[in-house]
């Protein structure tokens, strides 16, 4: 039933847990919507904590005059960096860069040791330096655009005047769409194993409500408060795997300090 390729990613993971309470063999007291419920609670931890939940990408950014504030697409959910055309000031690739003019000065006028009298493009120190200059007059006169990122409103308010229309390339993070996640062999499991343990954590608050039944044989006691402490440690295990990077397929990396 699992396998019904009717179903999509979200019903395939949900069957999963349910034939993991045991449904077809015993009554289940969740409604679908406890399940769903169990599945946003699962989907929500794992966008907030684990960086799998994220995919790297460039977007290009038409900047224009006077315009300091820009509302990006909602699927951004980080700003790393923004990258200039030019460094020389705030108009478009036709401008001449003092800086970039200065730099190839300094790597082309440079006297070649290995060869007396001669020029060439020099050593591989001196492309280091100039580099290093680069980065530092970029820094300095304005390659560089400070910027504030407000994930809730996708707001990207640059802290610059722009004088003249510009483009600009943004180092972003998007959030990773659910089909995707779901079919990921490494963040699957993991997001079932968290649904399951919600389902046992909300099937134990409703079976210890009452922790025993009278019935014809003198009464049976429920598993309330055992649900209740196997769906903890469970969840517990799950965050750990979280923060040792299971789910990213590459274990936590070395650390110094």
């Amino acid at each position: 039933m699992s396998s019904d390729p009717q179903l999509t990613p979200r019903q395939k993971i949900l069957n999963e847990v349910r034939l993991l309470l045991g449904a077809g063999l015993i009554t289940i007291e969740l409604d679908p919507e406890h399940f769903d419920v169990a599945f946003e609670v699962a989907i929500g931890r794992y966008r907030q904590r684990s960086g799998n939940a994220l995919e790297e990408s460039y977007l290009f950014l038409d900047v224009q005059p006077e315009v300091a504030v820009y509302r990006l697409p909602d699927e951004v959910q980080e700003v790393r960096s923004i990258y200039r055309r030019t460094i020389g000031g705030s108009s478009g690739g036709a401008a001449i860069d003092p800086f970039s003019l200065a730099f190839t000065n300094n790597i082309y006028m440079t006297q070649n040791p290995g060869a007396l009298g001669s020029t060439g493009s020099g050593m591989l120190a001196t492309y280091d330096l100039a580099m290093q200059y680069q980065s530092l007059v970029g820094r300095m006169f304005g390659r560089d655009i400070q910027f504030i990122w407000d994930p809730a409103t996708k707001n990207l308010t640059m802290e610059r005047r722009i004088s003249s229309p510009e483009q600009v390339a943004l180092h972003v993070y998007n959030v990773r769409p659910e089909s995707v996640i779901l079919i990921d062999p490494y963040a699957r499991p993991w997001l079932r194993d968290y649904t399951l343990a919600w389902c046992k954590q909300m099937l134990g608050e409703a079976r210890s409500k009452f922790s025993t039944l009278a019935g014809p044989q003198g009464g049976f006691t429920l598993n309330g408060e055992a649900m209740k402490a196997e769906a903890k440690t469970e969840l517990e295990r799950l965050e750990v795997e979280l923060n040792n990077l299971v789910d990213q397929h590459i274990g936590y990396p070395f650390v110094i300090g």
